[in-house]
């Protein structure tokens, strides 16, 4: 049996600023690879979606990504990249 080795796929979080707001590589993905939590709660009140730095965009299931760069190519920021693992020097 061979080892899965998923794709690298790296978010600049100083360009993904207000990833819940935004959605697009979300919306986008074939094999719902990401995920948004909230970085900043305060009791009592709802977190606002479009204030930068609320809400991170992190990869839940890297094993998942087939490497389609449909995120990539949907991202108004530039702020995502996917490697292939055949593409990484050894």
């Amino acid at each position: 049996m061979y080892p899965v080795v998923a794709p690298i796929i790296k978010i600049d979080q100083q360009r993904c600023l207000t990833p819940f707001a935004c959605k697009r590589c979300i919306q986008t993905c074939p094999t719902a690879v990401f995920g948004v939590f909230e970085t900043k709660m305060v009791r009592m009140e709802e977190t606002d979606k479009y204030e930068p730095g609320t809400f991170r965009l992190r990869v839940i299931y890297r094993d998942k990504c087939s490497g389609c760069n449909q995120c990539v190519e949907v991202c108004p920021e530039d702020a995502l990249s996917v490697t292939m693992p055949s593409e990484v020097p050894a």
